[in-house]
C-alpha cells in the first residue's frame, strides 16, 4: 500500500475519415471505406469489433508519468489541479499546469528550497523529510514532465492525474 500517481495521456480516434465520407458517391458514415483505419486497428486489438458498429471514436490512454509517495508532487496536483480535493478522482490538467510544475520543481532544485513544494502528510504518502529521496522524486518529476512536454508537441494530447492509496 502506498500513495501511487499517475498521469495519463489520451487521445481521440474518430470513427470516420471524413475526407472518404462524401454524399454524393453513396457513402454514409456506416459505410466500411470511410472507417478511420487507425480506428478499424484499436478497436479489433480491443477485441470490441461486434460493437463498433455503434461506436463513434475511440480514446487512447497510455500511463506517461509515474510517482511513488512523491508527497510533495501529489500536494502540488491537489491544490493547483484538483481544487483542494485529494480523493483518489481523475482530474484533467492543462499542459501550461505541466509546465507551472516543470518550473517549480527546476526553481526548487536549483535554489535548494523545499518551501516550493512542500511534503504532505497523509495515510500511506511516505516520510515528509527533506532527504535524498525528496530531491530525487523532484528530480525524477523533471524528467518525466520533459518527456510528457516533448510529447505534447508532436501530438494532440489530453493528459489527466490520478492516484490512490
Amino acid at each position: 500500500m502506498g500513495l501511487d500517481m499517475y498521469l495519463a495521456a489520451k487521445k481521440h480516434i474518430e470513427k470516420i475519415d471524413w475526407k472518404k465520407l462524401d454524399r454524393d458517391n453513396g457513402l454514409d458514415m456506416d459505410s466500411p471505406e470511410v472507417v478511420n483505419d487507425l480506428f478499424n486497428e484499436i478497436v479489433t486489438t480491443a477485441g470490441l469489433e461486434n460493437v463498433a458498429h455503434s461506436i463513434y471514436g475511440a480514446e487512447v490512454s497510455v500511463t506517461c508519468a509515474y510517482w511513488r509517495k512523491s508527497n510533495q508532487i501529489h500536494a502540488w496536483f491537489v491544490e493547483n489541479v484538483q481544487g483542494g480535493n485529494d480523493n483518489c478522482g481523475e482530474y484533467y490538467v492543462p499542459q501550461d499546469k505541466l509546465r507551472e510544475l516543470l518550473t517549480i520543481c527546476q526553481r526548487a532544485l536549483f535554489e535548494k528550497d523545499p518551501n516550493l513544494l512542500p511534503p504532505k502528510e497523509g495515510f500511506f504518502f511516505g516520510g515528509t523529510d527533506i532527504d535524498q529521496w525528496y530531491w530525487e522524486d523532484i528530480k525524477d518529476t523533471i524528467k518525466q514532465l520533459k518527456h510528457v512536454l516533448e510529447l505534447s508537441e508532436k501530438s494532440d494530447l489530453s493528459f489527466y492525474y490520478s492516484s490512490s492509496w
